[in-house]
C-alpha cells in the first residue's frame, strides 16, 4: 500500500457552538482525482479551506507528503485553489494574473514568462496574454484562474464548485478540459461540487457528504 499523499485525519471544525465538520477522515493517493459531493452546508467547502489552510480545524489533523500542515498558514502549503468566483485581478492583464504567484514567488522574469506561455497553451488560449478579465467569457475566466493557480506547481490543487457559475453547455466542455489538464500534469486534486452528474463524470473518486461527514466515499 502506498502512503496517501493526502491525509485528513479526525478533522473537525467548529464555528462557536455550530459544529459543521465532524471526525472527517479521508486519505488521497498521489495524482488522484477526488470530489467531494454533497448539498449546501454539509462542510465540503470548509473541509476544502482547512486543507488550503484559510479555516484551522478545531481538531485533528492535515498530512500532505508526509508533512503535518495543520498549522501552516496558506502560502506556505504549495497549495492551488481555483474560486468559485474566479476571483481574477481586474487591473492585471490575464499573463499578468496567471504569473501572479511566480512573481511573489521571486522567480525571474524570463522563466515566469516561459512558464505563463506555457499555462496559456495547456489551457488553449495562446493569445490571451494581453486582455484583462473583463474581455473575457465566463468560460474563459474561469481557465485563467485555473491556469494560475497550476502555474507555480502546486503538489495539490484544490477546485472549489468552480464551474457552478456557467451555463450547462460551457460546464460539460470545461469540466472535461479540467480533467485532462489535472491527467496531463498528474496533480492530486480535490474538486467540491453539489452535482451529482458532474462529480460521477470526472472523478476517481468520490466522498459524499452529509451533515459535516463523509457518509460514503468509493470509486
Amino acid at each position: 500500500m502506498t502512503e496517501p499523499f493526502l491525509s485528513i485525519q479526525h478533522v473537525r471544525k467548529s464555528f462557536g457552538p455550530i459544529t459543521v465538520v465532524q471526525d472527517f477522515n479521508l486519505d488521497v493517493e498521489p495524482g488522484e482525482f477526488v470530489s467531494f459531493l454533497g448539498p449546501s452546508g454539509c462542510g465540503k467547502t470548509t473541509v476544502l479551506r482547512m486543507v488550503a489552510g484559510f479555516e484551522e480545524p478545531s481538531a485533528g489533523k492535515i498530512v500532505v507528503a508526509g508533512k503535518d500542515i495543520t498549522r501552516l498558514k496558506p502560502n506556505q502549503r504549495n497549495v492551488g485553489m481555483v474560486f468559485q468566483a474566479y476571483a481574477l485581478f481586474p487591473n492585471l492583464t490575464v499573463a499578468q494574473n496567471i504569473g501572479f504567484g511566480l512573481k511573489v514567488a521571486g522567480m525571474p522574469k524570463a522563466d515566469a514568462d516561459r512558464r505563463v506561455a506555457e499555462m496559456l497553451d495547456i489551457i488553449k488560449l495562446p493569445q490571451m496574454g494581453d486582455r484583462y478579465p473583463y474581455q473575457l467569457s465566463g468560460g474563459q475566466q474561469q481557465r485563467i484562474a485555473l491556469a494560475r493557480a497550476i502555474a507555480p506547481k502546486p503538489k495539490l490543487l484544490l477546485l472549489d464548485e468552480p464551474l457552478s457559475a456557467l451555463d450547462a453547455k460551457v460546464r460539460v466542455s470545461l469540466r472535461e478540459e479540467i480533467r485532462s489538464i489535472q491527467k496531463k500534469l498528474g496533480i492530486t486534486t480535490i474538486f467540491v461540487t453539489h452535482d451529482q452528474e458532474e462529480a460521477l463524470s470526472i472523478s476517481d473518486r468520490i466522498a459524499v457528504m452529509y451533515g459535516g461527514k463523509a457518509e460514503q466515499v468509493g470509486t
